[in-house]
């Protein structure tokens, strides 16, 4: 059933992931699952500022701008996930305060660590080279694949969303199990 415009990109069910869906149904702390797979875990941010949503985050955020932090997750100096994260602006001055002074320090670190904290159930979306988000993660890869898997989440702290999406680029394949 579709709920709202969000249902007609991102998908409750994964289907054609292969090797991808261990790390896209994981419910845990993805920075958490990658830390345990590498020496060297890094957070390179690439973008912190108020900025204009997709069609599909209005929808879930009921905004039209808001605080926009992408950055990449590096194992070992690779960069092996894309992670894009919006809140509404309104909510910077409450619930997500602390998320505009990540810097350069997981989000997952945050999200996982406070106990009122709800996460709904993850959606899925193969993105492709009409989307922006895989055009600003692709910037990282010498020679990107026709499609790259991402995973939204919304996270709730007194009613207030946080929508992460996180795009899985080919060398997250590559880490140990």
């Amino acid at each position: 059933m579709i709920t709202s415009m969000s249902d007609l990109y991102w998908q409750s069910l994964l289907l054609g992931a292969g090797a991808h869906t261990p790390w896209l149904r994981d419910h845990g702390s993805l920075t958490r699952r990658i830390q345990k797979r590498c020496s060297r875990f890094g957070v390179n941010p690439i973008r912190s500022e108020i900025a204009p949503v997709e069609q599909d985050e209005r929808v879930l955020l009921g905004a039209t701008r808001a605080y926009t932090r992408e950055v990449f997750l590096l194992a070992d100096d690779r960069p092996v996930v894309f992670a894009h994260s919006v809140v509404a602006s309104h909510h910077l001055r409450g619930a997500w305060q602390p998320v505009q002074h990540l810097g350069s320090r997981p989000l997952g670190a945050l999200l996982f660590a406070h106990p009122l904290v709800q996460r709904a159930p993850l959606r899925f979306r193969a993105l492709d080279r009409r989307s922006e988000l895989y055009r600003r993660a692709a910037d990282a890869l010498f020679q990107p694949p026709a499609r790259l898997w991402a995973r939204r989440s919304e996270f709730r702290l007194h009613g207030a969303p946080l929508l992460v999406t996180e795009v899985f680029l080919p060398d997250i394949l590559n880490l140990p199990k």
